[in-house]
């Protein structure tokens, strides 16, 4: 039984952007003006860096997310769930664990981090953060964030949800 997965959904939604998203880094990068790298330079120029938005992408823990669609998959095996009522189990234990997973991640860069949660769109597992360039990178180290993306990405991901979502609006 094949089941959809969220992290798939928002890398098909993010596409091409995850390149692109890199380009803000640069301002990160340290240096003199004659090309030398100097050790102060790149604190200096995250202390003082303007706040960045982008939207960090999340992932359920696929360790458990996998757990629970064997779960699902035995109980389908034994006749006690049909295809439909087993698809609906997997996307609820899906949503049950993005949610977790971005609880976490919104935990850790509002206390740790730094960081200002715009907004959020749970079933691509997509959040709007901004902050500071150097708390934005360090959320890359939080198990569950699959990337950073440009901004406009996270409208893309918006519009294709409502578009998925049946109503249409959030």
């Amino acid at each position: 039984m094949e089941f959809e997965s969220t992290r798939r959904r928002f890398v098909q939604l993010a596409g091409t952007s995850a390149t692109v998203s890199l380009a803000g880094c640069n301002a990160l990068q340290g240096g003199d003006s004659d090309g030398t790298e100097t050790g102060t330079a790149l604190q200096s120029q995250t202390a003082s860096a303007e706040p960045a938005t982008v939207t960090v992408g999340v992932e359920p823990d696929q360790a458990q997310l996998q757990e629970r669609q064997q779960e699902i998959q035995s109980e389908l095996q034994a006749g006690n769930l049909t295809q439909s009522e087993a698809q609906a189990e997997y996307r609820t234990a899906q949503e049950s664990l993005i949610e977790d997973a971005m609880a976490s991640v919104e935990e850790r860069a509002t206390s740790d981090l730094d960081l200002t949660i715009d907004d959020s769109v749970s079933e691509a597992g997509a959040l709007l953060v901004t902050g500071p360039p150097a708390g934005l990178i360090e959320t890359l180290s939080v198990d569950s964030v699959t990337g950073l993306f440009p901004q406009a990405t996270f409208e893309r991901i918006r519009s294709q949800v409502r578009t998925e979502t049946p109503g249409g609006t959030e």
